[in-house]
């Protein structure tokens, strides 16, 4: 396989967040994340994503494995309940074994930055040791709107900044990848890049890789510090 093809496989985050999954669509999705590419035993995706529910069936699954289980959770996708409900969510969600959360930046905030910082500061203690992803939403944002929830986020302990849902908003632009990472860039740490919301083909999603690695330099991008997020990539890229 093309390298950078592999490359993307080890950095993707396997998607599912469909409302008719079942224990048996989990436990296939996990299947895949650990051997995508069946003539290949070594290579396996980063993380398989999923909503709450499903997290004990995937722990069950991929217990032993080095594939990550993310959850989408504290509000996804749209963070309009109540602070308390939302970081119930994401304990719960950490509890029942998520290695990682990922949690939309309450955007209905942007003119109320002491509020906004209280609420990231929340999300990063209910989070405890689990990987943070800031999702920005970044379809819902002009370009300064951006770079200000983005580095709000990081000044409060993301571990990684993700450009969008892919629910209801339109997905990532090479314009707002552009501007996220550039932000992680200039951030004071390492802080890592999710890119997600409308990612399925192979030129889309190189052309992503392309432009992180002139941003964050050539060797930046690695699964512990870039991933993307998809459902029908993997299918194109082993394709």
């Amino acid at each position: 396989m093309d390298p950078d093809h592999v490359l993307l496989i080890a950095c993707l985050d396997l998607t599912s967040l469909a409302d008719d999954e079942d224990d048996a669509a989990i436990e296939t999705l996990c299947a895949r994340a650990v051997r995508p590419v069946p003539s290949d035993r070594d290579l396996r995706v980063a993380a398989v994503c999923l909503w709450p529910r499903w997290v004990p069936v995937a722990r069950r699954f991929l217990r032993g494995s080095a594939v990550r289980i993310a959850c989408a959770t504290g509000g996804f996708p749209v963070p309009d309940s109540t602070l308390g409900e939302r970081l119930h969510q994401i304990e719960e969600a950490v509890a029942a074994g998520a290695d990682e959360v990922d949690v939309p930046i309450n955007r209905f905030l942007l003119d109320e930055p002491d509020a906004l910082r209280g609420e990231l500061a929340a999300t990063r203690t209910a989070a405890g040791n689990a990987t943070w992803k800031a999702i920005v939403e970044t379809g819902a944002l002009e370009p300064a709107e951006i770079r200000t929830l983005a580095t709000a986020a990081i000044a409060e302990g993301a571990d990684l900044v993700k450009s969008s849902t892919g629910k209801g908003v339109p997905g990532v632009t090479p314009e707002a990848a552009a501007i996220l990472a550039a932000t992680v860039r200039d951030a004071d740490r390492t802080v890592g890049l999710k890119l997600s919301g409308g990612i399925r083909g192979v030129g889309q999603a190189a052309n992503h890789l392309a432009q992180v690695r002139a941003i964050l330099g050539p060797d930046w991008a690695a699964p512990s510090r870039f991933r993307i997020g998809a459902s029908a990539l993997l299918d194109a890229l082993v394709a």
